[in-house]
């Protein structure tokens, strides 16, 4: 059983990991703020729930393009170097949304938001990556949750700020403390440690002599050799697929249930000016910071431990999302959310580190990006799905209901699974 000494003791014992922690808590606190005041800025500019699925898709599309190359380059330079000019990109960026008045200007919106993923698609896999070279093997799974609760405390906090600072100050101070926090996080990550991903061409069974002029040549270059190693290493381990795909396939529930929140906040439960949005925000993060106490208080942290408990992480996510498309009010409502992600925080964390577990340092930022290309292609089409179908006068309790009946499909998959070599040795 995990102790609140482990968890200190995690923290305290692994500077690396400490400065990790610290930037994120920062510049999550003011993602999060800027996503309640973008979202209500644009219901209230256009009207349409297509509005919030774009920004959405502006938010998570482009990273499926670039995921591949942000994986490779992830385990050729420095990490700690990709986190800094990720962190200060995102920060002129946000700068940029002072500047979306009117409804004509909602396209400079999506175009900022578009860039704005596009830095995070190689924020993202440098992190995961980076992780496992900051703290033990054995409490991998302690540090990923300790992220997992920062960013959902940092989504509580910061959507209950949203609401506060747009009641207070107005949207523009939404943005700009958005910009401050991502150069305090830029501050942080400098003092890393300088890490590269460790050669270790042995995991793979690659044959140098077998790849010829190609190894010095343009595809190498490129990084295309280096996309090849990843999809045969991801090719040749079913453990790694299975989690991918049970990972991937929660972003076509989560990227509709996101649109639906704005709607429901603004609309459904009629409270408007990013009040309804905050309070359901706030939700979100309450229970994404209590499932993977709750899983660990259930059924330890071993890995059979971790594969039982993302089958009941959909499991959690289906019956949850159809009591929230039932629920009269948003109290009931912002509970089931809660218990929902609950289950989608626990899904993430005991995903992540099973895959930090089993896939070795060189080829890890690649799946990384794997995992996050996947999992934000999931999310842009279901986030476009349930936009257009808001918009053409579909009920978004049908909606909702919709979303969470999707969680059976990877639910199924998980429980009637071929066990993999890897869980019959657990």
């Amino acid at each position: 059983m995990i102790s609140s000494g482990r968890l200190w003791g995690v923290v305290r014992d692994n500077p690396g990991f400490r400065r990790l922690c610290a930037a994120n808590a920062v510049s999550q606190l003011g993602d999060w703020l800027n996503v309640v005041a973008l979202f209500s800025l644009l219901i209230e500019l256009t009207g349409k729930g297509e509005s919030v699925a774009l920004v959405l898709v502006t938010r998570l599309l482009p990273a499926f393009f670039v995921g591949p190359a942000a994986g490779v380059l992830a385990d050729r330079i420095s990490r700690r170097a990709i986190l800094v000019v990720c962190d200060l990109t995102r920060a002129g960026l946000v700068l940029c949304l002072l500047f979306v008045r009117k409804p004509e200007h909602a396209p400079l919106a999506y175009g900022v938001m578009a860039l704005h993923s596009l830095a995070s698609a190689f924020f993202e896999p440098a992190q995961a990556a980076l992780v496992p070279n900051l703290v033990p093997r054995q409490d991998l799974l302690v540090a990923v949750t300790l992220e997992n609760s920062l960013w959902s405390a940092a989504l509580a906090l910061g959507a209950a700020l949203g609401g506060a600072v747009l009641a207070l100050a107005g949207r523009d101070a939404a943005f700009v403390l958005d910009a401050a926090s991502f150069i305090a996080s830029a501050l942080f990550l400098r003092g890393l440690p300088e890490l590269r991903a460790k050669a270790d061409r042995a995991a793979l069974q690659i044959d140098e002599e077998a790849r010829g002029p190609e190894a010095v040549g343009g595809a190498n270059l490129l990084g295309l050799r280096d996309l090849r190693e990843g999809a045969r290493y991801v090719a040749g381990n079913a453990d790694v697929r299975a989690l991918l795909i049970v990972k991937a396939s929660f972003g076509f529930t989560l990227g509709g249930v996101l649109v639906l929140l704005a709607f429901f906040g603004e609309k459904v439960f009629a409270l408007a000016g990013g009040t309804g949005i905050a309070l359901l925000w706030t939700a979100r993060g309450l229970g994404s910071l209590a499932g993977p106490f709750v899983a660990w208080r259930m059924g330890g942290e071993s890995e059979p431990a971790l594969r039982r408990g993302i089958a009941a992480a959909n499991a959690t996510i289906l019956v949850s999302y159809l009591a929230f498309s039932l629920s009269p009010s948003i109290w009931p409502a912002a509970l089931a959310l809660a218990v929902a992600n609950a289950g989608g925080s626990i899904l993430w964390t005991h995903g992540s580190t099973l895959l930090q577990l089993i896939v070795p340092d060189h080829v890890r930022g690649r799946v990384a990006a794997a995992e996050m290309g996947g999992m934000t292609l999931a999310m842009s089409l279901s986030t476009l799905v349930v936009g257009r179908l808001i918009d053409r006068g579909v009920q978004p309790r049908a909606l909702m209901a919709g979303c969470g009946l999707i969680a059976a499909l990877p639910l199924a998959f998980w429980v009637l699974r071929k066990r993999s070599p890897a869980a019959e040795r657990s």
